[in-house]
């Protein structure tokens, strides 16, 4: 949820102005929870790794009714060092070194098209160790039309 925010910054002669800056409430989403049509929701992935582990993939299925805000795959500032992938259906995380211990990495979601999705659950293998899997908890949501 946008919250409105503004902070005092130095104006062109030095003098104190007041500057609005894009703030957001992080809520909680909780299963069949309703969100409306251009709302921005933030995925974060939290891992806990018991081992240290190289060469992860982790593959997040994103629902349909959602597109991605940033429309450019990449590195980006995530604490692990990431690569991120944008496709079609899901958004893939190619992780080098993965240390023991909990982490996450995020990326933002805008609620697009009115309907009931699921969110299935996202999936982590090692890309030389294939005998190594996780998966993640599902989660159904509505979006409704902006009124």
């Amino acid at each position: 949820m946008k919250v409105d925010k503004t902070v005092k910054a130095e104006g062109a002669r030095g003098q104190a102005v007041d500057k609005k800056e894009e703030k957001y409430e992080r809520k909680e989403l909780k299963n069949l929870d309703t969100l409306t049509s251009g709302d921005l929701v933030e995925v974060e992935l939290t891992i806990d790794s018991k081992n240290d582990y190289e060469y992860i993939l982790f593959e997040d299925m994103k629902a349909a009714g959602f597109e991605p805000v940033s429309v450019q795959s990449g590195y980006g500032d995530n604490e692990m060092g990431a690569y991120m992938e944008l496709r079609d259906e899901r958004v893939a995380f190619f992780v080098r070194a993965l240390a023991r211990g909990q982490h996450s990495i995020s990326y933002r979601l805008r609620a697009e098209i009115p309907g009931k999705f699921s969110a299935l659950p996202t999936r982590a293998s090692a890309m030389y160790a294939p005998e190594l899997k996780a998966n993640s908890d599902e989660i159904k949501l509505k979006i409704q039309d902006a009124e």
